[in-house]
């Protein structure tokens, strides 16, 4: 078992590059999620203009921060049905330089039965699921990749608050997946729940915040630090037992 990445998600017009690399090279671990929607300026301040995504070249996969891509809304479905190149698009052809991809599509009615691999070769595709007992459209899509020749992965995000910060209880999910944890997280609950992750999960997994670290609904970098901090806690003192 191993805590792969703490995921910060909803970089914003108002994060500064070089702050999030800073704190970066300090924590390696940390990984920013940038939400983009194709409606996106309807969507409030945690949405980033894809016409700005490409000021964050220079860093993702060859540059000093490490990026995930959340997909949501339309454009999460036509990512899952294959439909890459629009959403390359979209983001002004920066899909390349996300380590990952996430799809925010638990709620959608019209969800296909599974998703497709992109054609940017390596790159894991997250697929958000409500709980551990909704995971329909991951089983099928790993399923319907299990003989595909993929050079990218899959994993599963669980989600019940849908980054509305609301404290969710954790459901820990058994079996051969990485997975990932979401669910009202913030720096006075993320200890108590990471320590619960590390005595219980059995293989490799992440956790994710949105809400909890921001502040009037910005991106609040000392909030981002102090997780940093509480978590790095916990990961030492579970090396010691």
């Amino acid at each position: 078992m191993r805590l792969k990445h703490i995921t910060f998600t909803g970089i914003d017009a108002k994060t500064e590059i070089t702050a999030l690399e800073a704190i970066q090279k300090q924590y390696p671990i940390a990984e920013f999620g940038v939400l983009t929607s194709y409606r996106w300026y309807e969507n409030g301040n945690r949405y980033l203009d894809p016409k700005n995504m490409s000021l964050l070249y220079g860093s993702g996969l060859k540059g000093d921060l490490n990026l995930a891509l959340h997909i949501c809304g339309s454009a999460a479905h036509d990512a899952a049905t294959g439909c890459w190149d629009k959403i390359d698009r979209f983001t002004h052809r920066c899909l390349c330089m996300f380590n990952r991809i996430q799809l925010n599509i638990a709620n959608r009615k019209d969800n296909p039965k599974h998703c497709w691999m992109p054609s940017v070769v390596g790159q894991e595709i997250i697929i958000q699921q409500r709980n551990a007992h909704e995971l329909d459209l991951f089983n099928h899509t790993t399923e319907e990749h299990k003989h595909r020749l993929c050079l990218g992965s899959f994993s599963v995000l669980l989600d019940a608050s849908g980054g509305r910060g609301i404290d969710t209880p954790i459901e820990v999910l058994k079996g051969n997946y990485k997975v990932g944890y979401a669910g009202g997280m913030n720096p006075d609950n993320v200890g108590e729940k990471l320590s619960y992750l590390m005595e219980n999960v059995d293989g490799d997994f992440w956790i994710d915040m949105e809400s909890g670290v921001r502040t009037d609904d910005w991106f609040d970098l000392d909030k981002v630090v102090k997780v940093l901090e509480i978590c790095t806690k916990v990961i030492d003192e579970h090396k010691n037992d």
